[in-house]
């Protein structure tokens, strides 16, 4: 539920900029002050998750959702909006780690990267439910009751989260490491092996987010695609990765990380080429799908080399700086396309794709990582 605001200022680019009379510059910033909140509070959270437990957090960043929907549904002007964003992101960032370490730490290793598939498929579904949602309410209403809608369930999901206790189940002796925890996770994190993965998590993050950034704006701009419906299609990628995800597990169990990571990233890169040089809107949409299935595929075999590769007392910390290339790049990204769209036109998003991706696929045939475990 928290995931169903994730990618709403993503989908609403077009109308940000038409509302607000924003150039793709702006905008681009506008989309990356956000980011810029994560990347402050991205070990912090895998900190605090370590050391106070999951629960807690879990509810905090569900309350934090609730927050910053209201500001943006009742204050409506383009600096509270991007508060609102830059919130969102931030209970996203408090939810990744004990919600991820929660999902690793109670999974039997033989079935890790399929576990963390379905925990993969409900962020999925919140994702696409957003942009989906929100391609309706334009039918009716001003975009803004999409951050209404959703309210009410994510405050009582959060609310519910107080009566709820996963801590205690999952792992022995946690009252015994509590003290160590205060100085040991970044030590267990900061090393060669671990430091290669976020090598191969930043041009991953690079490859996708040149894509899902401008995807609205090029599908409305380029394709003539109305916003509502633009939004719709950006929603049903990932609503169609529901079962990529868990396919995508499987495949991570079964073959393996590098052979199921190429795999997955051959076929996406494939499909943006073939994006790219479409001519028609069912073309262009029909491998967004392709692109999108496979992309999603990704994530369970990436979040699975988290837990393989970091003890178990510090993978919150691991979780959390995970996402720290993902932040970097969210800040830097759509500053620099929004300069190269306005020198080359938004094409230029799909050659700097597929190069991206061919760089994660040459980094994952290099790379060596060792197995820790539990």
């Amino acid at each position: 539920m928290l995931h169903v605001y994730t990618n709403l200022p993503l989908a609403l680019l077009p109308i940000l900029i038409d509302e607000y009379g924003l150039s793709i510059l702006l905008a681009g910033i506008v989309v990356s002050i956000p980011r810029a909140f994560s990347l402050v509070f991205s070990v912090p959270s895998g900190l605090l998750a370590d050391r106070l437990g999951h629960t807690k957090l879990i509810s905090f960043s569900l309350f934090l959702d609730v927050l910053a929907a209201s500001l943006i549904f009742l204050f409506p002007n383009v600096e509270i909006d991007v508060l609102g964003f830059s919130l969102i992101a931030l209970a996203s960032t408090f939810y990744h780690p004990p919600a991820l370490s929660a999902t690793s730490n109670i999974s039997p290793s033989d079935f890790l990267t399929r576990a963390l598939g379905f925990h993969g498929a409900s962020g999925t579904l919140g994702i696409s439910l957003g942009p989906i949602t929100l391609g309706f309410v334009l039918g009716w209403r001003e975009w803004r009751y999409v951050y209404l809608i959703w309210i009410a369930p994510i405050f009582f999901i959060a609310a519910a989260g107080f009566f709820v206790n996963i801590d205690d189940h999952l792992n022995e002796g946690h009252d015994k490491r509590k003290k160590k925890r205060l100085t040991t996770p970044l030590k267990d994190v900061l090393s060669v092996n671990f430091l290669s993965f976020l090598l191969l998590m930043l041009f991953a993050s690079a490859a996708s987010g040149t894509i899902s950034t401008y995807l609205t704006t090029y599908l409305t701009e380029s394709k003539g695609l109305h916003a509502s419906l633009a939004s719709i299609v950006f929603g049903l990628s990932p609503l169609i990765g529901l079962a990529s995800v868990i396919i995508g597990g499987y495949a991570g169990d079964k073959l393996g990380w590098r052979r199921s990571l190429t795999l997955a990233i051959s076929t996406v890169t494939i499909a943006l080429f073939l994006m790219f040089v479409s001519t028609s809107i069912m073309q262009t949409v029909l491998f967004y799908f392709v692109y999108g299935f496979f992309n999603i595929m990704t994530m369970p075999i990436m979040t699975s080399l988290v837990a393989k590769i970091i003890p178990q007392k510090s993978r919150g910390t691991a979780y959390s700086l995970q996402f720290i290339p993902e932040s970097v790049i969210g800040i830097v990204l759509p500053i620099m396309l929004g300069v190269l769209i306005n020198l080359f036109k938004i094409w230029i998003i799909f050659p700097i794709a597929i190069v991206f991706f061919i760089i994660v696929l040459i980094v994952t045939q290099t790379l060596e990582i060792q197995w820790i475990g539990k």
